[in-house]
């Protein structure tokens, strides 16, 4: 029997630690491409690492039958020709580039091959099935371009070269409007309508996620777990989600309670503090996440049409702004080449006469005078003014 052949695109935390276990564990060749030389070369030099679980709930999986590649190597076209599937794990704002790298060789496809995109984004397989096109068009009888939402953290293990700490979660669902066939993976769900799907996870999920990450960055945590139960970033969430629930709920034409279900396994997840991540890394990319389609604006406009309140969201992006200033200060950001009022409104679209604007502004000043003994209850009951 044909053993079955998967190109994952991507070999940093999730294509390593959640796509190829998940294919590893169903026995397909992967081949490992990346743009990172030193990785790859990591690769091939150690021939194996193991996915360790944070809860310790299973036992390690070892990842060893692949083979990597540097994304520039000529044998990537080879590779692409003859895969059964194609993962990418390399970010939405990269797809372009992936395209404008693979869209020659699945031109010379003979046969059809799948393409999942595993990116946090509202409709990253739509980002890509556009790049391909505008890189020279592709046959959309032989390529079918899928995507999935990735609910599994991971990360790399401290003190090793390539083994991963991965959460032990199996669901996989899919866009089955994309690919209409099943998947072997396990865990693996059919979606239809994706788009919403991966809205409503990007509203409740990453929205949740936000304030985790930059409101714990302005109280000076590091690890994402302590950030998360944190109290007053707890409260924040609280608040939140008795706006945000409803809103959603409405938005999406679902019942309340499957919402509210909805967002408590997203506190689960993000509370629980066996699962390492760090706040950095999810806080990285301020500028796209701080989009109009993203998770603080696009869920604060969902209840503002809801007649909600929706001062915790423009808090938050008061702290994703706090977040991206002081970072770029140290290169980890681009640098801002505006004021902050203008480069928001240049992001959003929008006047510095919106009322949103005004109160994210009035938000940034009273973090940065109050910065090294902030309360967050003070700010937004009024009680701490600038």
């Amino acid at each position: 029997m044909r053993i079955k052949k998967a190109v994952v695109i991507g070999a940093g935390q999730a294509g390593r630690g959640y796509i190829g276990r998940l294919l590893a564990e169903i026995a397909y060749e992967i081949i490992f491409v990346d743009k990172s030389r030193t990785l790859v070369d990591l690769l091939h030099a150690d021939g194996h690492f193991s996915v360790h679980f944070y809860d310790k709930d299973r036992t390690p999986v070892i990842v060893s039958d692949y083979k990597a590649l540097q994304i520039e190597d000529a044998k990537v076209d080879h590779v692409i020709t003859e895969a059964d599937f194609i993962f990418t794990a390399t970010g939405e704002q990269n797809l372009s580039e992936v395209a404008n790298r693979i869209q020659k060789a699945l031109s010379k496809r003979l046969t059809p091959v799948v393409v999942i995109t595993c990116e946090n984004g509202i409709n990253p397989g739509k980002r890509l099935a556009e790049a391909l096109e505008e890189a020279g068009g592709y046959d959309k009888n032989k390529i079918f371009i899928s995507q999935t939402a990735e609910f599994c953290s991971t990360v790399n293990l401290v003190d090793t070269r390539l083994d991963i700490l991965s959460q032990n979660e199996n669901f996989f669902p899919y866009d089955a409007d994309g690919y209409p066939g099943l998947l072997e993976i396990r865990g693996a769900q059919p979606v239809r309508n994706f788009e919403e799907f991966l809205k409503r996870k990007i509203y409740t999920y990453n929205c949740l996620a936000g304030i985790i990450s930059y409101c714990g960055y302005v109280k000076g945590y590091q690890v994402y777990g302590e950030a998360a139960n944190d109290e007053e970033v707890s409260w924040l969430m609280d608040v939140l989600l008795k706006e945000l629930n409803p809103a959603l709920a409405k938005y999406f034409n679902i019942s309340e309670q499957e919402q509210i279900e909805f967002s408590q396994k997203a506190l689960e997840k993000f509370k629980n503090k066996n699962i390492l991540d760090y706040i950095i890394k999810n806080g990285r990319a301020p500028r796209r996440k701080l989009g109009p389609t993203e998770r603080i604006f696009a869920p604060l406009r969902i209840i503002e049409a809801n007649q909600g309140e929706y001062d915790i969201l423009c808090f938050n992006a008061a702290a994703a702004l706090c977040y991206w200033e002081e970072q770029a200060i140290h290169g980890v950001e681009p640098a801002m080449d505006q004021p902050v009022n203008k480069i928001l409104c240049e992001i959003l679209q929008v006047s510095e006469e919106d009322q949103v604007i005004k109160k994210v502004n009035c938000y940034l000043e009273c973090i940065r005078q109050n910065r090294a003994a902030i309360s967050f209850r003070a700010i937004l009951n009024g009680k701490l003014k600038f």
